[in-house]
């Protein structure tokens, strides 16, 4: 019996809002399971995000798995870099020669907080509530607490060479991926949102036959591909549908299928 879903925010469950369908279809499932989040946003964006449409029984997962909160909103994981790697994949950038035409920008989650060093198209469809700092990249310390770095981009071919020479430099110690068509994720070395599921499947001690997941980005392939009963929107790149056991229109319709799948 599934108990668990795991859900993805921009995308899917949240499209400038949430839908009555996926809102009644969350309630209805949270009368005998738990719905959780996994998103890659700070916490701060995600539970704005949702807290005026469900009642959120369960975990929220953030960052792509560098921070987890339970029901009560206190963090109960952190997966952060280290100081000391993330100077130098920041080092590294600004090595980096990006092609003129184009603009590429890195970014930080810290501290719960999205921190840009400067204004720029490249951040044209990010919500506007970070922090400009230009300064950031020079503190002496981080206190260890960048849950990751990203690069934002708009043009994805030139995203894809910076991405291949991060991951040539860092592929053993880091795992970076595309987390949208125009950002990549730079985060610890086994953080992701399946990373995430696995710590709450301990702490709860449930099985993965228990949990459902429902995702429409890169950054959701590891928990579509990482359990039975996997949801992707139909609306997802090929990569991401291809990753999952069922292809979906919305939220509400994954639920359908698993109130089945529970019934049988």
């Amino acid at each position: 019996m599934i108990k668990y879903i795991f859900c993805d925010l921009d995308g899917t469950l949240y499209n400038n809002g949430i839908s009555n369908d996926d809102i009644d279809s969350i309630s209805n499932f949270e009368k005998n399971g738990v719905f959780n989040v996994a998103t890659g946003r700070i916490f701060k964006q995600g539970y704005k995000m949702v807290k005026n449409y469900i009642s959120l029984n369960g975990y929220f997962i953030c960052e792509n798995g560098s921070f987890i909160y339970d029901n009560n909103l206190e963090i109960i994981f952190k997966g952060t870099l280290d100081d000391d790697i993330a100077k130098r994949v920041i080092k590294s950038f600004e090595n980096i020669e990006i092609n003129k035409s184009v603009d590429a920008q890195i970014y930080f989650k810290y501290k719960g907080e999205t921190v840009i060093l400067e204004e720029s198209k490249a951040f044209s469809h990010y919500s506007k509530d970070y922090i400009i700092d230009p300064e950031f990249t020079k503190k002496e310390s981080f206190d260890n607490m960048i849950g990751n770095i990203g690069v934002a981009c708009e043009d994805e071919k030139e995203l894809a060479r910076i991405e291949k020479i991060l991951i040539d430099e860092f592929g053993n110690e880091l795992d970076i991926y595309f987390s949208s068509e125009s950002t990549i994720n730079i985060v610890p070395m086994g953080v992701s949102k399946e990373s995430g599921i696995n710590f709450v499947i301990e702490k709860e001690n449930i099985s993965h036959d228990e949990i459902a997941t429902i995702g429409d980005s890169p950054n959701d392939i590891s928990m579509l591909k990482g359990f039975k009963y996997s949801f992707a929107m139909e609306n997802g790149r090929d990569d991401v549908k291809e990753s999952a056991s069922y292809v979906v229109k919305n939220v509400s319709e994954a639920i359908s299928i698993i109130n089945s799948i529970n019934s049988r």
